[in-house]
């Protein structure tokens, strides 16, 4: 059995309605293309990446530090590609 490097990277709610229901999807839709375990944790309370519903439970509104972490064999693909949705304000044109 291969042990894999957990992978992690803060990551900051830059949109201005924080993680809502869109922003929660996208970032699932995402992380479902990854064969890692993928987490987000908000002050210790830690969800599954990949799961949308769990992503809100988090209430991270704008401004809001998340840890994003992985662990596979593509951890750091998926890391990089989830930070780059929050740097992109999940596409957002909102300031």
């Amino acid at each position: 059995m291969v042990e894999y490097e957990k992978i992690m990277m803060e990551v900051t709610v830059l949109n201005r309605v924080g993680l809502h229901i869109r922003p929660a999807a996208a970032l699932a839709g995402k992380a479902k293309n990854f064969a890692s375990r993928i987490s987000i944790d908000h002050n210790g309370a830690v969800c599954d990446g990949k799961s949308a519903i769990a992503l809100l439970m988090l209430g991270a509104s704008q401004g809001t530090r998340l840890t994003v972490s992985a662990q596979g064999e593509d951890a750091a693909e998926a890391v990089e590609a989830i930070a780059e949705l929050f740097a992109s304000k999940f596409g957002t044109e909102d300031a």
